[in-house]
């Protein structure tokens, strides 16, 4: 099998929401509550070129699901070895009853493998959920996210690469759109 799935655990823990900030590599825009908002969606810069991602942030903050995106990031990669797509989306619970208990996190990564085998999705493509701590500022809560990277193996164009990627993005949006909200106060409304 081609497609890879792991899990790590992050000891660090984030803020949510996170204020907007200037790297290196590329300016952030901060965190935007996307549930329920999908005209918001091409607001996000990393949508811009990738209308997988920009579908994948609609599916997941739809109303319906009981997730809410915190971030996301694609990356265009090449090396004389050839060309290789990384990124990620990163999501939360949108109910802090949930978020907060990391087994959670572990039973919709378990779930997720099971998606992959029984779908038959076999293309050279990591997915590694790294699990960290989360501080929602808005309801003085503590619990967990999950960034899920997703990185093609190199291709010999980056046409290839960007294809695996898209349709890794597709599946894991797909995967995570089939959930049904709870009866719970959301974090987020939507």
């Amino acid at each position: 099998m081609e497609t890879h799935i792991a899990l790590s655990i992050k000891s660090s823990t984030i803020s949510i929401p996170y204020p907007a900030s200037e790297r290196a590599d590329s300016p952030h825009d901060g965190f935007k509550p996307l549930k329920g908002r999908p005209d918001e969606v091409p607001a996000i810069p990393a949508t811009h070129d990738n209308d997988a991602l920009k579908l994948a942030l609609v599916k997941i903050n739809d109303s319906a699901t009981p997730f809410f995106t915190v971030a996301c990031r694609k990356s265009l990669n090449s090396a004389p070895e050839g060309c290789w797509v990384r990124g990620y989306i990163e999501f939360s619970f949108n109910y802090i009853d949930i978020a907060k208990d990391s087994p959670n996190y572990f039973l919709l990564f378990e779930q997720f493998n099971r998606f992959v085998l029984e779908a038959k999705f076999d293309l050279p493509v990591d997915f590694n959920f790294a699990l960290q701590g989360a501080n929602y500022t808005d309801l003085a809560a503590s619990g967990y996210t999950v960034c899920v990277w997703i990185t093609t193996a190199e291709s010999p164009a980056m046409e290839g690469a960007h294809k695996a990627w898209n349709q890794s993005v597709g599946l894991l949006a797909d995967f995570l759109a089939r959930f049904e909200k709870p009866p719970l106060p959301a974090i987020y409304e939507g």
